[in-house]
């Protein structure tokens, strides 16, 4: 995992970008989708998707487990709720996350800049 999260660090600073090349939703799940590109994409139903928390959420339980902050381990997946949308950022280590906001870049960031936060493993 540590190779794979240096690799996505060289891409600190990287635009947002709202889809991926074949139209699926990529925005701030770009981080997620680096370090597990075998894992499906998130495919949004209508344009107003991407602000859905719920089903957001329902996609991150598909192929994760929720696991304590106690448990968190390097890539390990942080989502958050900012009014009705889902935020998600990759654990780095140290407190510390990768994400990108909307209409920003990659960026690392703090975990407590999060007040509320589900932790989630890749299974």
């Amino acid at each position: 995992m540590e190779e794979k999260i240096n690799a996505l660090l060289e891409q600190v600073g990287r635009p947002y970008e709202m889809n991926n090349e074949d139209g699926t939703y990529q925005g701030c799940f770009y981080p997620v989708q680096f370090l597990y590109p075998e894992k499906p994409r998130y495919k949004l139903r209508s344009a107003d998707d991407d602000k859905n928390y719920w089903y957001g959420m329902s996609k991150l339980r598909e192929h994760c487990r929720e696991i304590s902050p106690e448990e968190l381990k390097m890539g390990d997946i942080i989502a958050t709720k900012f009014k009705d949308e889902l935020h998600v950022a990759v654990y780095y280590k140290f407190g510390k996350i990768i994400h990108v906001f909307r209409d920003n870049s990659l960026q690392i960031g703090r975990l407590k800049m999060f007040r509320d936060y589900k932790c989630f493993r890749v299974v």
